[in-house]
């Protein structure tokens, strides 16, 4: 089966951060089809225990290859939090660091076998012998939705679409050295990972911090080219100095995961054209694989606040729309392309719907498209309220006090 046209090549997919120990497309694709051995021909659901390692991208990987659907987990909290997702949705297996099983145990799973692989455990559980969807390939939690059980439900075809169309934009080459500076069961920190994989290029795991020592000095000895954030990652570089540290090869920024403030905006645009590199900021939602809109970085000055215009093969519009103060015509963000989701999943029962929503996505978020196509957001459509009968938008009005101190 055909992944993100990964390929047994002798050229590097990923390096470890700290040991620099760098494994081949090659081997990748020998350790996932081993580590996929034991699970049965059938297609099956397996629970990732997701952590920024090797075992996490090797499993990842298995499941892709081999047809089985992943249920991607964050692997930094115990098992035991993750109890009531695994009783929801019943997966087959559960992939995980070493001593997974015996933390199954303690939470009362019904254990069937262990397998030991190298840097991890593959625990078979009763599981379920409800049908999934065939074009099921993974599950990812919604952004907000932390302890929910409610998933978002992707293909493989959305998977590879919205990785395309990254790499596109990006013009990312297998020269291209991305740090895992995101978790990988995030839609933005897993949509580095395809999209690279996709250009053949090296993603460079770290199971650090940015605001870690460890981690800038592997970045540097690494020779990494890029780094992606959320706004929130933005405000921990600024607390460390990222832009006094010496990092010639880093030349790449990407920002998503909501609005950055625009003065920080301004402040990496400048501070990456200085340097000869560039800021993409972007806009996306799980719904929609990851991303939906770029600013192209040549044009950030002058658009800065926007959220960008659609990336390659996407489209975007605004419906249901009315004029604000300033004249615009604001209203529900719609997005239609290949990159969308089936739909959401509150358990085993939803994996074995289909595409419930053919590739148009109505995202909850408020805003305009200038005359250029690029979007603006003014807030979402549930952050609305009824004031001496005028609709106020709570969102726009907090944009406007926090530019306003």
């Amino acid at each position: 089966m055909s992944f993100l046209r990964l390929a047994p090549s002798d050229e590097p997919a990923f390096i470890d951060a700290a040991s620099g120990e760098a494994t081949s497309y090659r081997t990748l694709l020998s350790d996932a089809t081993a580590l996929a051995r034991p699970l049965s021909a059938g297609k099956q659901l397996v629970a990732v225990l997701c952590r920024n390692d090797r075992f996490t991208l090797t499993a990842y990987a298995a499941t892709q290859l081999h047809g089985h659907a992943a249920l991607m987990l964050d692997g930094s909290r115990p098992v035991v939090e993750h109890v009531d997702t695994l009783t929801a949705y019943r997966p087959d297996w559960v992939a995980g660091p070493v001593g997974t099983a015996e933390a199954l145990a303690e939470g009362r799973a019904s254990i069937q076998a262990r397998h030991d692989t190298a840097g991890g455990e593959l625990v078979s559980l009763r599981g379920s012998e409800a049908p999934m969807d065939p074009e099921l390939a993974v599950l990812l939690g919604t952004s907000g939705t932390t302890g929910s059980s409610k998933y978002v439900r992707l293909s493989a075809a959305a998977i590879a679409a919205n990785a395309g169309s990254i790499a596109e934009y990006l013009e990312l080459t297998p020269a291209e050295r991305p740090v895992t500076s995101l978790p990988l069961h995030y839609s933005f920190g897993l949509s580095v990972l395809n999209s690279h994989w996709l250009a053949g290029a090296a993603v460079v795991v770290s199971a650090e911090s940015v605001i870690q020592k460890g981690f800038w000095e592997a970045v540097r000895r690494n020779g990494c080219t890029s780094l992606a954030g959320v706004p929130y990652t933005y405000q921990l570089l600024e607390r460390v100095g990222y832009r006094d540290l010496d990092l010639p090869a880093l030349t790449t920024m990407q920002q998503a995961g909501g609005a950055l403030d625009r003065k920080l905006t301004r402040t990496y645009h400048e501070h990456m054209q200085a340097k000869g590199g560039h800021l993409v900021v972007m806009y996306g939602q799980t719904e929609a694989t990851a991303r939906m809109a770029y600013v192209p970085p040549a044009r950030l000055s002058e658009k800065l606040g926007s959220a960008g215009q659609a990336i390659p093969g996407g489209e975007l519009r605004v419906e249901e729309a009315g004029l604000d103060l300033e004249g615009r015509m604001v209203g529900e963000v719609v997005y239609e392309g290949s990159n969308v989701m089936f739909g959401y999943a509150t358990g085993h029962d939803d994996l074995a719907r289909g595409d419930e929503l053919g590739g148009v996505l109505r995202t909850g978020d408020l805003g305009y498209l200038d005359e250029d196509g690029f979007l603006f957001l003014t807030g979402r459509s549930k952050r609305i309220a009824k004031v001496f009968g005028l609709r106020v938008n709570l969102d726009e009005i907090e944009l406007l006090l926090r530019e306003h101190g």
